[in-house]
């Protein structure tokens, strides 16, 4: 299976709550690029989970719209911040039989995540940035066990995508 994590894009600095600042411009445009590179690099998505929060979730939606992505995003719970990993494996269980899945989550879960599930003992060297997107290749959705293919900043992202 092929997990890639995709950190939301720029969200507003303010809002009623954190959980409804939504995607600034320059958010969605880095989300169609994301889309984009990853229709460039041939990714067939088997789900869309996304954290619930809406900067997210419309980073994901934006994302299958540019992926023609035919299926329903799922929403979970455990993508949000203050989930360990171990935790978001066993939410993920449902899909562990899936080809490729994107995972739409937050800093600096998705870091942590990142390096829990590759063996790494430390998060710090994989900092996502807005937009970016890292690719991991598990042969069992199982902490320690996954191998980084490539991780990519929106720089790389939009050069793939020919932007």
């Amino acid at each position: 299976m092929k997990l890639y994590l995709l950190r939301h894009a720029t969200a507003a600095d303010t809002a009623p709550s954190d959980a409804l600042r939504g995607l600034t411009r320059e958010g969605k445009e880095e989300s169609q690029i994301a889309g984009a590179a990853l229709a460039e690099l041939g990714v067939k998505l088997s789900y869309i989970v996304s954290s619930p929060l809406l900067r997210a979730r419309q980073t994901a939606e934006i994302v299958a719209q540019v992926l023609k992505f035919p299926d329903q995003i799922e929403f979970l719970d455990e993508l949000q911040s203050n989930t360990s990993t171990a935790v978001l494996v066993k939410a993920l269980r449902p899909f562990a039989c899936a080809g490729e899945v994107l995972l739409v989550g937050h800093m600096p879960a998705l870091s942590e995540n990142l390096a829990a599930l590759i063996g790494a003992d430390s998060a710090q060297a994989f900092a996502l940035g807005k937009g970016s997107i890292a690719c991991i290749e598990l042969e069992q959705l199982r902490i320690g066990t996954g191998q980084l293919r490539w991780l990519m900043r929106q720089k790389q992202l939009r050069e793939i995508a020919g932007r």
